[in-house]
């Protein structure tokens, strides 16, 4: 029971329909400057538009290509990777640099190739990745911002549960965010969280959620959450050339 009520504490403070960022820095006078204002300006006009599908629909297979000689496949099969695809949208004529952070916590219960021998290693109940992306010279419109988990981390860690994607500028000032849930966070839905109250919603940062311990059962004193390296981004991915126009360059 306490590692449900973790989780459902992380997950209402991940679980937000939309973010709107919301600005109240001042100047010594305490009234905002017209630079300040003009900024504030050309930031709104940074939106998320549509969130990452969590689910089989995000599963997808590479794309193959045929090969002779020593180049021949070894596997049976193709393998799924997870592909979580983010589409936002930009109204000034040309935005230097966005920076969109990426947030993802998986269920371990999910995993779809599970090691039973005895001296394997017991997994914990959710694995969390994290992947920051720096985007330059975007045009006005819609793009897509996107991040994959290779075939082996979906077969032994699982699928997401949680995805939290952050728009900030360069200087981390929050522009727009979003948290996109499976089934077993509908629930826990609850409001937006601003600029001013962001702290309580970004559940990757708060040290009850991350550190938390299993309480009961073999497990006790382990860790609820494993932190691990792994998502990448589609540059780095078989579909690096698919629908390449979609996204900007990355430095």
């Amino acid at each position: 029971m306490m590692i449900k009520k973790v989780l459902c504490f992380a997950l209402a403070c991940a679980c937000v329909a939309t973010v709107s960022a919301q600005r109240s820095s001042r100047n010594a006078r305490g009234s905002r400057s017209a630079t300040e204002e003009a900024l504030d300006k050309m930031d709104a006009k940074v939106k998320i538009s549509q969130m990452p599908s969590i689910g089989p629909q995000s599963l997808i297979m590479a794309p193959a290509l045929s090969a002779q000689g020593g180049l021949q496949p070894i596997s049976k099969g193709r393998r799924q990777w997870g592909v979580y695809d983010m589409t936002y949208r930009t109204a000034q004529r040309w935005t230097e640099e966005l920076t969109v952070n990426w947030y993802v916590l998986c269920d371990t219960s999910k995993a779809k190739t599970k090691d039973k021998s005895k001296t394997a290693k017991r997994l914990p109940p959710y694995v969390y990745y994290t992947l920051v992306t720096r985007y330059v010279n975007i045009p006005e419109g819609d793009h897509r911002s996107c991040v994959c988990l290779p075939p082996s981390f979906i077969e032994r860690y699982g699928e997401p549960v949680v995805i939290t994607c952050e728009i900030v500028t360069n200087d981390g000032k929050l522009l727009d965010g979003e948290t996109a849930l499976s089934n077993i966070g509908k629930p826990f839905v609850g409001g937006k969280f601003t600029e001013e109250t962001k702290d309580k919603a970004e559940w990757w940062a708060i040290d009850e959620i991350i550190n938390a311990k299993i309480q009961k059962g073999p497990d006790k004193g382990e860790a609820l959450i494993e932190v691990r390296q792994g998502l990448v981004d589609r540059s780095k991915s078989p579909f690096y050339l698919v629908n390449n126009a979609d996204y900007e360059a990355i430095q």
